[in-house]
C-alpha cells in the first residue's frame, strides 16, 4: 500500500482507538506470500494485551471494510504491540517512558565525558521538554540530545531487571 492510503487509515482509527485509550504507535504494509500484510501497532498505558490486540482487530477491520478507499481482499490484518524494544517518536512516548532505559542512536557522534565519540549509547530518559532528551548513563554521566540530532531511539529492557521485576528497566517507585 503507498503511505497515502496508510496515512488515511491512520486518520481514520486514530480517534476510534484514542476512544478506547489505545494509542496508535505506527502502520506497516508489507508484502507476503500470503498477500499485502498491514499492521496496526497500538500501545496503552500498562502494555498491551493479546485480547487488546484481538478487540482492536475486530473493530479496525469494521473500519477498514466500511472504507472505500481499501479493498477488504487486498490486505491481511494484524495488530500488535509494538514488542519491549519499541521505538520512541512522539513527544507521548517520551514522556510516557521517562525512567525507562532506552538506547539512542545518532546522526553524528557526540563527546561524552569519559566515553569519547560516541554515536550510540544506553542510558535511562531522565528527561524530555523543549525537544531536548536527557539520559542518565550506567556511569552516571548525564547526555542532553537535541531531538533533531536523533535518528532513532528505543526502549532497551535490562532482561535480568525484567526477571527480578522491574518492568523495562524503569526504577521501582
Amino acid at each position: 500500500m503507498d503511505k497515502k492510503i496508510l496515512e488515511k487509515i491512520a486518520q481514520t482509527i486514530e480517534p476510534v482507538l484514542a476512544a478506547k485509550n489505545f494509542d496508535l504507535v505506527d502502520i506497516e504494509s508489507k508484502t507476503s506470500e500470503e498477500g499485502e500484510v498491514l499492521t496496526i501497532y497500538i500501545d496503552k498505558d500498562g502494555g498491551v494485551t493479546l485480547k487488546d490486540c484481538e478487540d482492536v482487530s475486530v473493530v479496525v477491520s469494521a473500519i477498514l471494510d466500511s472504507c472505500d478507499y481499501i479493498e477488504p481482499k487486498d490486505y491481511i490484518l494484524e495488530v500488535s504491540s509494538p514488542g519491549i524494544y519499541r521505538e520512541l517518536k512522539k513527544e507521548k512516548d517520551f514522556k510516557r517512558y521517562l525512567g525507562y532505559r532506552i538506547k539512542v542512536k545518532l546522526y553524528e557522534p557526540i563527546e561524552i565525558s569519559g566515553l569519547g565519540k560516541q554515536k550510540v549509547f544506553i542510558g535511562k530518559l531522565s528527561d524530555f521538554s523543549n525537544d531536548i532528551l536527557k539520559v542518565v548513563l550506567d556511569n552516571g554521566v548525564i547526555v542532553s540530545v537535541e531531538r533533531k540530532s536523533i535518528a532513532k531511539v528505543n526502549l532497551e529492557p535490562d532482561i535480568s531487571s525484567l526477571l527480578y521485576g522491574e518492568k523495562y528497566g524503569r526504577d521501582q517507585k
